[in-house]
């Protein structure tokens, strides 16, 4: 094989199994985290109207806000506009990791919060990562009182509507493919190279 294409391929062979190596610890390590469509944990600040901010965006929303610790270290930011479209914010104390696993967050998607005291947190670095969810609620009617009554209904949890990138999977995948796609071009490049034959001629 000529050294060109050996070195191009030690080096993708070397990006994707450093990539896989770090996805791996990180992921163990990725706190868990419920959905707004069921929120748990303890409520730490709630407000039924107002304007509010979310991590990540320079755009301030108007509707219902509710946040709930989860752990000492991590909460859940449950957001509502009156048009029924909510946000889910899930934020993650990190002043115990080092700045290179959060840099390799960041890049996987993960927003970077230098300090939550800005938003009424610890003193202490956060990552945050956003996902939408329906909060529309509906009326239904009480047979039995003739009255109706308001419910939450039609929730759900779109994981195809996250904001930020998926944890660790996005910039796994990337380099997946691209170390995939080197090693069909190195191959191929190989298969196809003609081969020689030493041909005799006939008398």
């Amino acid at each position: 094989m000529p050294k060109k294409y050996t070195f191009v391929l030690i080096l993708s062979l070397s990006f994707y199994f450093y990539n896989l190596a770090a996805t791996s610890i990180l992921a163990a390590d990725i706190p868990s985290f419920p959905s707004c469509v069921n929120p748990q944990g303890t409520v730490k600040a709630n407000y039924t109207d107002g304007t509010h901010g979310i991590a990540g965006s320079n755009s301030t929303f108007q509707g219902s806000d509710a946040v709930y610790t989860l752990s000492e270290n991590t909460l859940m930011q449950c957001f509502c506009a009156a048009d029924g479209s909510g946000i889910q914010t899930n934020w993650w104390n990190v002043s115990s990791l080092s700045q290179n696993e959060i840099d390799l967050l960041v890049n996987s998607g993960w927003t970077y919060i230098p300090n939550g005291a800005l938003w009424g947190l610890d003193n202490a670095p956060y990552l945050t990562q956003n996902s939408n969810f329906s909060c529309k609620s509906s009326s239904t009617t009480n047979s039995s009182s003739g009255g109706s009554t308001d419910q939450v209904a039609g929730i759900s949890f779109d994981a195809g509507q996250v904001l930020g990138l998926a944890s660790t999977g996005n910039l796994q995948s990337i380099l997946s493919l691209f170390t995939l796609g080197v090693l069909s071009f190195v191959l191929g490049s190989k298969l196809s190279k003609p081969k020689k034959r030493n041909a005799k001629k006939s008398r």
